[in-house]
């Protein structure tokens, strides 16, 4: 048995797990292929907006989940949602002007998890950390009136003292998976990230995972990924499910 196999005993302190993702209109802005002299800071409006949201509350002593959230979420008009975004995640942009929530009010009920919660996972943490704060700061206005206690999210002195735990699965799953990237100009190659269906099909090489890109089925993936990557547990179908 390697080191990853050995199974980590859950933290007396921690008991309950935030498993979250988001979906959004595109990827983040990138400097790449700029020069040094050339590079200017992008403005939000070159950020991606969230498009859904979901998270799962896990508790570690009772193994279930207590709580799911899903929501899509309302974009201005003037946003464009691409073919190429609707036919990975299925949402249209008619799907949001139905069935979309304010940001301030999914935002409010993620920052409400987030305080009840000892942990946060995700996969690909820094991007859906990113795009919610990027969100964040587009409506502080308007959040800091309805939720100022959202903004403690994600800061690392708030994380620091109520000991919040970090655990993404992108990153962990990287040796994990062992999938390497060809090198170049013969340069030593690397592992590369793997994807979330990737990570699953190494975990649980029988079992054939769909849906994933609707953020909750994502976020219900991730967590059996981390539960059985952290503590060798498998949750199965994590049943049970309460909503938040």
């Amino acid at each position: 048995m390697n080191s990853q196999d050995i199974p980590v005993p859950i933290p007396i302190r921690r008991r309950r797990y935030l498993a979250f993702d988001v979906e959004t209109t595109g990827l983040m802005p990138s400097k790449r292929g700029q020069s040094y002299y050339n590079q200017q800071s992008p403005t939000l409006e070159d950020y991606p907006y969230i498009i859904q949201l979901s998270f799962a509350v896990y508790d570690l002593h009772t193994q279930k989940i207590d709580y799911t959230y899903d929501a899509y979420v309302n974009i201005p008009d003037t946003i464009v949602l691409s073919d190429i975004v609707t036919s990975i995640t299925g949402i249209t942009k008619e799907t949001l002007q139905r069935e979309g929530k304010p940001i301030e009010e999914v935002l409010t009920k993620f920052s409400e998890a987030y305080m009840f919660c000892n942990g946060l996972v995700a996969h690909n943490m820094e991007f859906d950390e990113k795009a919610i704060q990027i969100a964040m700061e587009r409506h502080r206005t308007s959040l800091m009136a309805v939720c100022p206690q959202l903004f403690n999210c994600f800061q690392p002195m708030y994380e620091q003292i109520h000991h919040i735990d970090r655990y993404c699965t992108m990153k962990k799953g990287t040796d994990l998976c062992n999938l390497s990237l060809p090198s170049k100009d013969g340069k030593p190659g690397r592992n590369k990230w793997p994807k979330l269906n990737e990570l699953h099909k190494h975990l649980f090489p029988n079992e054939e995972v769909k849906g994933l890109h609707n953020s909750m089925v994502d976020v219900l993936v991730c967590l059996r990924c981390y539960l059985k990557m952290r503590h060798n547990y498998d949750s199965g179908c994590l049943i049970q499910i309460n909503d938040f």
